[in-house]
């Protein structure tokens, strides 16, 4: 799993701890705990001589061997080491070692960010904490819908989240780039004109609109939230957001085409071109719609209003 998953080779010295899986009454989790232990710190052997080395302490030493005078040796040490560094960063207070006589005995214990420290690993928990959850925003319903054609709405997401490589962006980190656009050459490409206020553009996205008698805001922002619910047909409504990706991708695409192909085309071809991804998808997402009114469907829809 390793191996095929994470490209771990097969000779590879992590692939041990991941191994005793299941042998020797090692739960999956801890096999799993020390194969990520010895992937942050491939240089750390703990079992071995270098880890004594680094640490500067006796193979069998206790947490209280770590103190000196109350305090961390390791929290005055000047050394590069990144061990060092990631132990320096990690060591809690030494207040919280217990040098009693009578104290328990050291063992183990995972702590995960500013959680209490549990003797119980969790893959998760871990997952979690280096990929925090992200703030929602308030536009994902115009690109994450049932039914959308995953290219289209990758390119609608990068889109959405500013980071399709338009011209002003190029500018803006010092590049070379002419900062017109590539259709009107008349105004400075961003995403704003090239996807809403380029005539070239709305002469793609404006017909699925104008069939439909209905008039999206013209900021780039307030349109993306508009068609979380443009109107209350719910199928004009799912076909709308899939011609707005549809429209974006091919926009894009055309606009790369002329960069790297120095070819053009005018855009009735580019909607025309549109128009047919979208009639060819909307057979399949018809079939598969549970309507008692055949003149309820989608393809119904398509043909009654946008063609």
């Amino acid at each position: 799993m390793l191996h095929d998953s994470l490209g771990v080779a097969l000779d590879d010295e992590r692939i041990k701890y991941a191994s005793k899986a299941g042998e020797e009454n090692i739960p999956l989790d801890w096999a799993l705990g020390a194969f990520i232990l010895n992937t942050a710190a491939p240089t750390y052997d703990n079992s071995g001589e270098s880890g004594p080395r680094v640490a500067g302490l006796p193979l069998h030493s206790v947490v209280a061997d770590a103190l000196r005078e109350g305090q961390w040796w390791i929290a005055s040490s000047r050394s590069r080491n990144p061990i060092i560094q990631l132990l320096r960063a990690c060591i809690p207070p030494s207040s919280a070692v217990n040098l009693h006589s009578d104290a328990p005995e050291d063992r183990y214990l995972w702590k995960i960010g500013d959680a209490a420290p549990s003797n119980s690993f969790s893959i998760a928990t871990i997952w979690d904490h280096l990929h925090p959850v992200g703030v929602r925003v308030d536009w994902f319903e115009s690109v994450w819908f049932k039914g959308r054609i995953p290219k289209h709405d990758f390119i609608s997401w990068l889109n959405s989240r500013d980071r399709l490589l338009t011209r002003d962006r190029l500018v803006s980190w010092g590049l070379l780039v002419p900062s017109t656009c590539l259709f009107c050459n008349t105004y400075d490409e961003s995403r704003q004109h090239l996807f809403f206020d380029c005539s070239y553009s709305k002469e793609v996205w404006y017909y699925f609109t104008s069939k439909t008698h209905l008039s999206p805001p013209l900021n780039f922002e307030d349109g993306v939230r508009w068609l979380k619910n443009p109107c209350r047909d719910k199928n004009v409504a799912w076909i709308l957001r899939l011609a707005y990706q549809a429209s974006v991708y091919s926009i894009w695409k055309e606009c790369n085409t002329r960069i790297h192909t120095a070819s053009s085309r005018p855009a009735s071809a580019v909607l025309m071109e549109t128009k047919t991804m979208l009639r060819s998808h909307l057979g399949p997402l018809t079939l598969k719609q549970r309507v008692s009114n055949p003149s309820d469907t989608l393809l119904v829809t398509w043909f009654r209003v946008f063609q």
